[in-house]
């Protein structure tokens, strides 16, 4: 565990605690006995996040001994760090709005996800003065112990298709003032460090070892090609973090598996297939004895049939360049990112980075390729 912050742990008193847990026990008339704080996370990373708490402990009602625990996410306007540009600002649709997590609890939509889609329950959502959230969250373990199956991948990707699906058509989109919008365009143009990168660098080299034929390389310097495309395609609200760390797998006691979605704050308005990309990359990073297209073709089959699980027809070829558009500049700018990131400090940091990665095939090379192509169905 990290160092706990006793500053927000001072902030917490009982009567506060005590009413969170009666939510989240639904006894009206428990009452905590002791209780510690553990930091989970937070704190590096996205700026928003201040950090992530457990409250765990014990307590009585009518005689009854009862454990108990909840966490606690600490939520900030990155203007509070005077960082400018990241989602402090008044504008909602910004990907980073630092509010929206907090808005998207309090409004109740993640109260109607499609079957199989859940996201943790929410004791309270508050603002405080000084530009701060606090969410009061449902404390929920993975049932596989975070070893999942290209099984249990494929499952997740299903119930995000069948979220994505529902969504579908512009008359289905809520319009909620606080929806992120044209997150690939805003990163093209906020991540610039592909515009500078030395891509002739032995470092870079290790993860793009042929830059004359770098396919992701090219898209991005021919990237309104495939925005204006993408903006051409079907919408739906998308997840937007859909990295395997933001899912939990509970399994209920018919045995059904349910998802359970952590982390909206990047939730928004992005083409189909979008939430597809992050959620494949990750499962390739993890299921190291699985072959990559393997992999990206179940996921992706399933995340179709969950799209037409919600009743959602749309063509597939659509949904495919949705999906591996997307995927190649979002998972592909961060990485340039990082790797921009580390030439600045040693060789051990890239080396650290690189030595898993296929280099002759690494991910968002393998979706340009593929991009490329559906691009050019489309245009024929």
């Amino acid at each position: 565990m990290e160092k706990v912050d006793h500053s927000i742990h001072q902030s917490i008193d009982r009567d506060q605690l005590n009413a969170i847990v009666r939510r989240s026990l639904r006894r009206e008339s428990f009452e905590i006995q002791d209780w510690q704080m553990n930091q989970l996370g937070g704190g590096i990373g996205n700026p928003v996040s201040v950090g992530l708490y457990r409250f765990q402990g014990s307590g009585q009602e009518h005689g009854e001994q009862v454990n108990w625990s909840v966490i606690l996410k600490i939520l900030q306007s990155p203007a509070n760090l005077g960082l400018v540009n990241m989602g402090g600002s008044d504008d909602q649709t910004h990907w980073n709005y630092w509010k929206r997590e907090l808005l998207i609890y309090q409004s109740g939509l993640l109260n109607s996800l499609p079957d199989g889609l859940v996201a943790p329950r929410c004791y309270e959502a508050i603002e405080l003065p000084g530009n701060i959230g606090m969410l009061w969250l449902e404390d929920i373990s993975d049932s596989s112990n975070g070893a999942w199956s290209l099984e249990r991948y494929a499952l997740t990707a299903r119930h995000l298709g069948r979220f994505n699906g529902i969504y579908s058509s512009e008359a289905t989109i809520p319009s909620y003032p606080w929806f992120g919008m044209q997150r690939n365009r805003n990163w093209v143009n906020l991540i610039d460090h592909w515009k500078t990168i030395p891509w002739e660098n032995p470092r870079v080299l290790q993860r793009y070892p042929r830059p004359e034929a770098n396919s992701f390389r090219r898209m991005l310097l021919e990237n309104e090609r495939f925005l204006a495309t993408l903006d051409l395609l079907p919408k739906t609200i998308c997840h937007g973090d859909t990295y395997p760390t933001n899912f939990i797998s509970r399994r209920l006691s018919d045995g059904q598996e349910q998802t359970v979605a952590l982390d909206w704050a990047l939730m928004g308005v992005e083409p189909l297939g979008d939430d597809l990309g992050q959620l494949v990359f990750g499962a390739q990073m993890n299921l190291k004895g699985t072959a990559q297209d393997e992999i990206t073709e179940v996921l992706f089959e399933y995340y179709v049939e969950g799209l037409r699980d919600s009743g959602c027809r749309v063509d597939p070829q659509q949904v495919r360049f949705g999906f591996t558009a997307s995927a190649a500049l979002r998972v592909g700018l961060f990485q340039v990112l990082q790797l921009g990131e580390a030439l600045k400090h040693s060789d051990m940091i890239v080396k650290n980075y690189t030595e898993h990665i296929n280099v002759s095939n690494c991910f968002e090379v393998t979706m340009a390729n593929e991009a490329y192509t559906l691009l050019s169905d489309f245009s024929a």
